[in-house]
């Protein structure tokens, strides 16, 4: 799979979950290839549009083959 196909399909599975990320202050952070084949681990944040206005970070397991996520976990900004 190239690249950009990698990243939109990250993008997808996200904006699934969470709705369109432009009114977030989204920002990838890290991608990169997980051991297990097809899954790649995703680092992003965003500010949510219900809070203090506080940006959020995650880690988040996607699995690009079957466009689903796994393994959610709120990260500290300093595990970017």
């Amino acid at each position: 799979m190239e690249p950009k196909q990698i990243v939109d399909t990250i993008i997808e599975v996200l904006v699934s979950a969470y709705g369109n990320l432009g009114y977030m202050d989204f920002k990838l952070h890290l991608i990169e290839p997980n051991s297990k084949e097809d899954v790649f681990i995703v680092k992003y944040s965003f500010i949510p549009r219900d809070t203090e206005r506080k940006r959020l970070f995650y880690e988040t397991r996607i699995d690009i083959k079957n466009k689903s996520n796994f393994a959610t976990k709120e990260i500290k900004e300093s595990d970017l």
